[in-house]
């Protein structure tokens, strides 16, 4: 059995926190947002910044890899 542990050390992050972390341009992380290939806070103003959601995004990352494991 495969055990891992995985630390957050925030839920959310911006466009610009989550480029240094990934080290993915900006404009990516836009485009992948705009197709859905990342999760964003849902906004409650048009006009918030938005913020990856990585708590989802661990979410995701944890079920594809449980598909590809078996």
């Amino acid at each position: 059995m495969l055990s891992y542990q995985v630390v957050l050390n925030t839920p959310f992050m911006t466009y610009d926190q989550y480029s240094q972390f990934s080290g993915m341009p900006k404009r990516t992380i836009m485009d992948w947002v705009s197709d859905g290939r990342l999760p964003i806070k849902t906004k409650t103003k048009g006009k918030e910044t938005p913020l990856i959601n990585m708590v989802a995004l661990l979410e995701i990352a944890t079920r594809e890899a449980m598909q590809n494991l078996g």
